[in-house]
């Protein structure tokens, strides 16, 4: 359903794997970076978001702080940089917020997400019905989830990346600071469609 690998890149250079072709990469730059695909560079500074195709040709990645990494393979994603706002735009559940920095083309493609955490949040236990994978690029909080009745507690400190398996049961929590997550997710059950989007819908044919 969605052949996926990610990387937390610390001040380092990578040559992708040759299985990352045709492809889509997604990320984050905690700093000054380059990603090359082929014969054109990307240049990235702090704070930035990105989705950048790879056809069949190489990807060099310079890093010179940390670079949070997914590549999507077998999917061609729209090329996009952006930079993440202090706070999402959109109600989330237990009093966070959310925006979506990289769309879905079309309904069920992938979707790049910034999410926030005010200080003193202990979100209800919840799942998703596929994974998610992300890093905290601000701020700090615990990530707490279940396995059958076993709980598992992890600090989720600015810089630490993370991976939600399907259907895991899970919360997030804050307690003194505010905590801001980018996240990854493969598939979605919103997007346009060649029937419903926003040129078609706005468009009236006089009869």
């Amino acid at each position: 359903m969605y052949p996926t690998v990610n990387w937390m890149l610390n001040n380092q250079t990578l040559l992708l794997p040759n299985y990352v072709k045709w492809a889509s990469i997604y990320g984050y730059s905690f700093g000054s970076s380059t990603v090359t695909i082929g014969a054109k560079t990307h240049q990235l500074e702090h704070n930035q978001y990105f989705s950048l195709f790879v056809d069949d040709t190489s990807v060099d990645i310079n890093v010179s702080h940390q670079l949070f990494l997914v590549a999507k393979l077998g999917y061609k994603c729209q090329n996009n940089i952006g930079w993440v706002e202090e706070k999402g735009r959109l109600s989330y559940i237990d009093g966070c917020t959310d925006s979506l920095l990289i769309y879905p083309p079309r309904m069920g493609d992938p979707s790049l997400n910034l999410l926030y955490f005010p200080p003193g949040i202990c979100q209800t236990k919840h799942t998703h019905p596929s994974i998610r994978m992300g890093c905290v690029i601000a701020g700090h909080g615990v990530s707490d989830s279940w396995h059958g009745e076993t709980q598992t507690s992890h600090d989720l400190v600015t810089g630490v990346n993370f991976c939600l398996e399907e259907n895991e049961l899970h919360r997030f929590r804050t307690t003194d600071s505010s905590m801001t997550v980018i996240a990854w997710h493969p598939d979605g059950d919103w997007g346009p469609t060649d029937h419903n989007h926003t040129m078609l819908n706005r468009t009236y044919i006089n009869k």
